[in-house]
């Protein structure tokens, strides 16, 4: 047997150079930082602008944590939304200027164009999701596509007349005779009344996609396509351009397991039908933030105390929307979250907002938490289970949370932040550890040297994993639900045989 071949979709893309260079040059500033946000020194630096500075001296000159001023410069963050935006137009313009022919084709490009994402940036599952989300697009299209076939054929279908219906009295004239037209598939399936049960749950299953076992094995060009007729198995046609695959591709092994149909070359409408797709899920990225911001006065009221965890832009815009859109006033406890302290960035600008705001450290979250109303998390990405990866102390807020019977919140948008992963490496989940460094401050290495000490670990991990059991509602772009909804999410926006993870 020969050995599984991945696609390599650069050599593919070397047939064409320009997209090839853009390509290269998504990647190379993806792995350079080009997306990231500003460093935390530069948002210290507008924190201080605003009369907002760390915490005050303890202990020693300088204070034991010293200043943020001090932190190493390259501890950045991704701008997700950028790059998530800049990944669809280059999607787009992938399919728009390769050449292929089927369905089958551009999903073992899309899959090839995931791991080369994955292999550029694999901390990160926003390049992967919104992959994942332009193939489950593409099969829609594809099936759409094979349905209106399959109507247009029924429609067509040949009308059947019964000669022999004629009336039984001699003298009488002819009766008309019964002209019947052949049922569809689906008609016939619906009138078989003892299967009529076992039908709608395969038809409006949780999956909600129906493959009839003849086109899975490859046997539905046949008789359904051309009419239907014929008591006997056809011969295949050789030459047919329903039995031949026209693949110009070297397909993938998920692209060798789909149904007939796929393998079969689309109308000249199909590729604009996936242009304008991408263009809607484009179109989502943008629309997002309002669209989250709009339900801001559903869950925040008035003279309502609000806990949130370091710093979040989407959170930030819809507490500023609450304020000044829905004229709701409330107060908002932030947690500084050390050793980043993007708590007081947050701090800064709700308070140029107008907003009255309290800065807490992280060890008096539980301690505050009988005063909170609610507690606003941002989430890193949501998993299939229901749960949610935020910034590293934001798990610490939930369990203070529930242990407090107060809702916790958690605001998101899902364009790229819904993972079909479950949470199997638990606090690993997506988990990244960044340079100890930033728990040490220059001033510390005078008193203490760790540099030397064998038996001391410095741990500074980016993420916590919040279970859905704490969590009591998402407040997202497409609405507000509970975390058990989450898996008829994951069956809307993508398909489960594409990959988890592409590697």
């Amino acid at each position: 047997p020969h050995p599984m071949a991945v696609f390599d979709v650069r050599s593919f893309l070397s047939n064409w150079p320009k997209t090839l260079i853009d390509l290269d040059r998504f990647l190379l500033a993806l792995r350079l930082g080009e997306y990231n946000n500003p460093d935390l020194s530069a948002l210290h630096s507008v924190s201080q602008g605003l009369s907002v500075v760390p915490p005050p001296p303890i202990d020693t000159p300088g204070g034991l944590h010293g200043t943020i001023s001090n932190l190493p410069s390259n501890i950045k963050t991704l701008n997700r939304s950028s790059v998530a935006t800049k990944a669809l137009e280059l999607i787009r313009s992938i399919i728009g200027t390769t050449k292929w022919n089927t369905g089958a084709e551009l999903l073992t490009i899309l899959e090839g164009l995931g791991r080369e994402f994955h292999t550029a940036y694999s901390k990160d599952p926003c390049l992967s999701n919104i992959v994942r989300r332009v193939m489950n697009e593409i099969r829609k299209e594809v099936e759409s596509a094979y349905s209106a076939r399959q109507q247009s054929s029924n429609s067509t279908a040949p009308l059947s007349v019964n000669t022999t219906s004629l009336d039984p009295n001699p003298d009488s004239t002819l009766s008309p005779p019964n002209v019947t037209r052949v049922p569809s598939m689906t008609s016939a399936m619906f009138n078989h009344g003892d299967n009529n049960d076992e039908i709608k749950e395969l038809l409006y299953g949780a999956a909600e996609r129906f493959r009839s076992d003849s086109v899975v094995s490859g046997d539905s060009t046949d008789s359904i396509d051309r009419g239907g007729g014929g008591g006997g198995k056809k011969k295949k046609d050789p030459k047919s351009p329903q039995r031949q695959r026209s693949e110009t591709v070297a397909l993938s092994e998920l692209a060798k397991k789909l149904p007939q149909f796929y393998h079969v070359p689309n109308g000249k409408h199909f590729t604009n039908n996936i242009m304008e797709s991408i263009q809607e899920v484009l179109g989502e990225l943008d629309e997002s933030s309002k669209a989250i911001n709009d339900q801001a006065a559903l869950h925040i009221h008035s003279n309502a105390t609000i806990l949130t965890y370091s710093s979040s832009k989407t959170i930030l815009s819809f507490l500023i929307s609450a304020y000044h859109k829905a004229k709701r006033r409330f107060k908002v406890v932030v947690a500084e979250g050390a050793p980043h302290y993007g708590g007081h960035v947050m701090a800064a600008k709700l308070s140029k907002e107008g907003i009255p705001v309290t800065v807490i450290h992280d060890a008096a979250v539980s301690a505050m938490m009988p005063r909170v109303d609610c507690v606003l998390l941002p989430a890193h990405a949501v998993l299939a289970n229901g749960g949610g990866v935020g910034p590293s102390g934001s798990h610490l807020c939930a369990l203070a949370a529930k242990a407090n019977k107060v809702s916790t919140i958690v605001v998101s948008g899902l364009d790229f932040k819904l993972c079909p992963m479950y949470p199997h490496e638990g606090q690993d989940t997506f988990q990244d550890l960044i340079s100890p460094a930033v728990l040490l401050p220059k001033n510390i290495s005078t008193t203490i040297d760790f540099e030397n000490d064998s038996l001391v670990d410095l741990l500074s991990p980016v993420h916590d994993y919040i279970s859905p059991d704490l969590v009591t509602l998402f407040v997202t772009n497409i609405g507000g639900f509970e975390p058990s909804y989450v898996y008829r999410l994951l069956v809307e926006l993508y398909h489960p045989d594409d990959p988890a993870v592409f590697s």
